[in-house]
């Protein structure tokens, strides 16, 4: 039996459980490289938002210098007015400060902004970056306006430089902008319109985790983490995240689904190959079960079968003469036939219990003449094997409604086990009694009893103990008590057994008083 559940656990094995072990390491394994895919995806989409708002600040700033190079060198009597009215269309914008190409300062516009201290920060940048201002004329001399920031000591405001002509003379012009101001309002309506309401987008002063600006315009203490600097602001950064929830949490959250979905599909592949193999095994234990009882019940059929074959010879041939010795010779007889009729009867019973065929006929019994009648049928084994047999009848004993002939059944199977399994102390105790609303019959040995893992098992058909090599020693059926728990079944009743390895065993029947079915 063993080598066929060996082979039918790997064929298992084999089948279905490595085949979903390697299904689930794959599809993990793609889950997580589609979930990375994803995520740089998504990553990816971000960086070109935060790309297409830089590069729209970058366009105004542009396009506010081209206005301003245009307004000068379209001179006229009230340009200085023209100047401010484009600047003051910037609310962001504080003021610009030009300087001719030898660093010396031309203008502030407007007028009234006039700070002696910026104009000397200013002079003593462009004097300590000379590199720079030699960069953007390169870039100036190929067609091309490079606008580039530059550091500034106060925090509230940022420098930008770029080169403009005026009358064919190069400029060197410095705007100060409140930066703060330029994101929130100058970039807003952009700003609102890439998010959509799918995005929060928000701007951070460095080193604050909390935004001064964001798109959802409501306050929120949840950090972005994904932030790129603005181009044209030194100090300042853009975060973007999808709304409600973050890149990151997405990816788990659908990681997580996946893999639940991925455990679900094993948890029912896996139970499914359990559940084929306890099938397979019971299967198995069932046809070696089958196999022993047909070994056992052969060896109990042959066992009185070649007894009365030998006497019945010994008698037909005359061998015997004495009268006693005859009469002791036909008694023999009669008791093993009694015991193969016992035999056929029982695997009879069994057949009919099995098929659900057995009819139960119940009339007012006293347990105590069933026990009485039953006795008779195994005296003869009980003197011959050496048993000390006792009965302790309760003379007060109400009638039940049983099937007779049933109860009687299973009494003598508890008899016949009792001397089954007691080989050296040789001693049987039969009681009756009442126990509330029961009557019932105990039968008593002192012989090898039963563990208790194996008691919730030999009420099933075919179970013998094999502890000990005990299913050797004894022969049987493995039915008696198979049938005994029918017949009590069928009955209303109870069955209880207690037992322990080397202290004997007790069963008791329990009938109810009132019983007035047929079955």
């Amino acid at each position: 039996m063993s080598s066929s559940l060996r082979k039918v656990s790997l064929l298992i094995i084999a089948i279905i459980v490595v085949p979903v072990l390697i299904f689930s390491v794959f599809e993990i394994g793609n889950y997580r490289q589609n979930e990375k895919v994803i995520q740089d995806i998504y990553k990816n989409q971000l960086d070109a938002i935060l790309f297409s708002i830089n590069q729209y600040s970058d366009d105004i700033i542009s396009n506010f210098a081209s206005r301003i190079e245009n307004s000068t060198n379209n001179f006229k009597p009230d340009s200085g007015n023209v100047l401010s009215k484009i600047i003051n269309e910037m609310p962001a914008l504080i003021c610009v400060v030009q300087f001719d190409n030898k660093q010396e300062k031309l203008s502030t516009i407007p007028g009234s902004f006039n700070s002696n201290s910026l104009n000397n920060e200013m002079e003593t940048y462009l004097a300590n970056n000379s590199k720079t201002i030699k960069q953007l004329q390169t870039y100036m001399a190929n067609g091309y306006r490079k606008i580039e920031p530059i550091g500034n000591t106060s925090k509230n405001t940022q420098w930008i430089v770029y080169l403009t002509h005026s009358n064919e003379k190069e400029v060197i012009n410095i705007l100060v902008i409140d930066p703060e101001k330029f994101i929130s309002q100058v970039l807003d309506p952009k700003i609102q319109e890439i998010a959509k309401g799918k995005f929060d987008i928000a701007a951070y002063r460095s080193g604050e985790d909390l935004p001064f600006y964001t798109a959802m315009k409501k306050s929120s203490s949840r950090r972005i983490t994904d932030r790129e600097p603005f181009w044209l602001f030194t100090n300042y950064l853009m975060g973007i995240e999808l709304k409600d929830i973050t890149i990151a949490d997405l990816t788990k959250e659908r990681v997580k689904r996946n893999l639940i979905i991925i455990g679900l599909m094993d948890i029912i592949l896996l139970s499914g190959a359990w559940i084929i193999f306890r099938n397979v095994k019971k299967q198995v234990e069932l046809s070696q079960l089958k196999n022993d009882f047909v070994s056992n019940v052969s060896h109990e059929i042959r066992t009185p079968l070649a007894l009365i074959t030998m006497y019945i010879e010994t008698l037909e041939m005359g061998r015997v003469k004495n009268a006693g010795k005859i009469k002791e010779y036909y008694t023999i007889i009669l008791n093993e036939t009694t015991r193969l009729s016992g035999i056929v009867n029982r695997i009879l019973n069994f057949s009919q219990i099995d098929g659900n065929k057995r009819k139960y006929f119940l009339n007012e019994t006293n347990l105590n003449e069933v026990v009485e009648n039953a006795a008779l049928t195994f005296r003869y084994s009980i003197e011959t094997k050496g048993f000390d047999y006792s009965f302790e009848p309760d003379k007060d004993l109400p009638q039940v409604m049983t099937d007779r002939e049933a109860v009687t059944d299973a009494f003598v199977n508890l008899v016949d086990n009792a001397m089954k399994y007691s080989p050296s102390n040789k001693e049987i105790q039969v009681r009756t009694g009442r126990d509330d609303r029961y009557v019932y019959i105990e039968v008593e040995d002192h012989g090898l009893g039963i563990s208790e893992k194996n008691q919730k098992y030999i009420f099933d058909k075919f179970y013998r103990v094999t502890e000990t090599n005990l299913a050797n020693k004894v022969k049987g059926s493995g039915l008696g008590l198979a049938i005994v728990k029918h017949i009590v079944d069928a009955h209303n009743g109870k069955i209880n057994v207690k037992s322990a390895p080397g202290s004997g065993s007790l069963f008791r029947l329990s009938f109810p008083i009132k019983q007035n079915n047929q079955l």
